[in-house]
């Protein structure tokens, strides 16, 4: 990894060698990630398929919370949001870098970081806007597969109503609901006058009726501070 670290550290990079990802510290609150996932071929050859991520800490610490997530290891291993790098190339496709102790590696891992610095740098800059980033989420550009990733930036960025909005779309893609239709417009006009999020909770993970039911409370918490703060 020397190599790359000489590449690397020239656009503020450094690496955590416990976990072979390169960070950059953006500010206090965002970090720029490049990892790898490996793959190994025949003896003394292995293949590296680099992704970058940024990570949101707030979002992340909050994510956590709301999902009852306790881990040892670091947000930014593995990032929250990114891509491996040979989607964002021409190809638009998965690529490894192939290394092998009898082939010149200098050779192939500066091809690899040419590549990540072209098109992965770009793409971290492109999410380092919060509010490009939430566009994005929403019309799918980038991935929000558990459904809980976008509420919580609606929240941070001050747009309550817009994140039950986002939770109750999500309750829909994972509901599959025998009731007619009128019969769940019922229902939900009963949980809204109750100031609840209506839930068919037959098909709904267990993990997001607890990240539902956490996100109210928070929610409800800051809503009473602001009251008091007045």
């Amino acid at each position: 990894m020397s190599l790359l670290d000489t590449r690397f550290i020239e656009y503020g990079f450094e690496r955590k060698k416990t976990y072979d990802v390169f960070i950059k510290e953006v500010n206090d609150n965002l970090i720029y990630t490049i990892g790898f996932g490996v793959s190994h071929g025949s003896l003394g050859v292995f293949n590296l398929n680099p992704n970058v991520a940024v990570l949101y800490k707030d979002e992340n610490d909050i994510e956590m919370k709301l999902r009852g997530i306790k881990s040892d290891t670091p947000g930014y291993v593995g990032g929250r949001i990114g891509m491996p790098v040979g989607y964002l190339m021409p190809e638009k496709t998965y690529i490894e870098w192939r290394f092998s102790k009898n082939e010149d590696v200098a050779s192939e891992a500066n091809k690899m970081a040419d590549a990540i610095i072209k098109y992965g740098l770009p793409y971290l800059e492109e999410l380092s806007d919060m509010n490009n980033l939430i566009y994005g989420l929403e019309i799918g550009k980038y991935s929000d597969l558990d459904g809980t990733m976008l509420p919580v930036f609606h929240y941070l960025n001050g747009d309550i109503n817009r994140a039950f909005e986002c939770i109750d779309e999500n309750i829909k893609k994972f509901s599959v609901s025998g009731l007619e239709e009128y019969e769940v417009e019922i229902l939900k006009k009963l949980a809204s006058d109750n100031g609840e999020v209506y839930v068919d909770d037959n098909n709904v993970p267990e993990y997001y009726l607890e990240f539902i039911d956490n996100f109210k409370k928070m929610v409800g918490v800051h809503k009473d501070d602001s009251v008091v703060d007045k």
